[in-house]
């Protein structure tokens, strides 16, 4: 901890050999009051907010003077003040309006009941279809299992049928020695 790192050590050598400097004279005037014009960009100029009031003017004197622009194969119309379609026609634009919206609206119900059907029927049969294919899965398993229990069942049977004959073998031939005067067993004789 006594020891310095010699990136201290170097610090402060050049800290050591700093010498003292006296300020440049330089004209601060200058410096801290700009003398030109800075560049603006299109969007910041005044008179691109003086457009916008104009424009609004406009648009305001427009709506105020109930101004309508009619576009139509003749060419375009423009109209100031009151209006010279009569009520009647207007209704009947209307209802020919909502007769047309009515009908495709019908139109879209009977499509859209139709998809829906044919989207049931569809969802109906690929359940169906996965269901039978479980069950089909399913029953080969069961049958594969119980196959597999019939031949172990059937081992097993074989296997003690063996005992049962051999035993009943050993006593047959046992009964059969016994009664011809033979011994079962011939001590060896040394």
């Amino acid at each position: 901890m006594n020891q310095q790192h010699p990136y201290t050590k170097q610090l402060q050598q050049l800290a050591d050999q700093w010498e003292h400097q006296a300020v440049p004279d330089w004209n601060r005037q200058a410096t801290f009051r700009a003398s030109y014009q800075p560049h603006l960009n299109w969007w910041q100029r005044p008179w691109l907010a003086l457009t916008s009031l104009a424009c609004s003017a406009l648009a305001l004197l427009l709506v105020l003077a109930n101004t309508q622009v009619i576009s139509n194969q003749q060419g375009v119309t423009v109209r100031f003040g009151g209006s010279s379609i009569d009520a009647e026609v207007i209704e009947q634009l209307v209802t020919a309006r909502l007769n047309d919206y009515a009908a495709a609206q019908q139109l879209a119900l009977v499509e859209y009941g139709i998809t829906l059907r044919n989207d049931m029927r569809d969802d109906m049969n690929r359940a169906n279809q996965q269901l039978v294919n479980y069950v089909i899965a399913a029953n080969r398993d069961e049958r594969s299992d119980d196959m597999a229990d019939l031949i172990r069942y059937v081992n097993a049977q074989r296997e003690d049928d063996q005992v049962f004959f051999a035993n009943q073998i050993q006593q047959l031939s046992e009964d059969l020695l016994q009664q011809g005067g033979y011994p079962l067993y011939s001590p060896i004789n040394d």
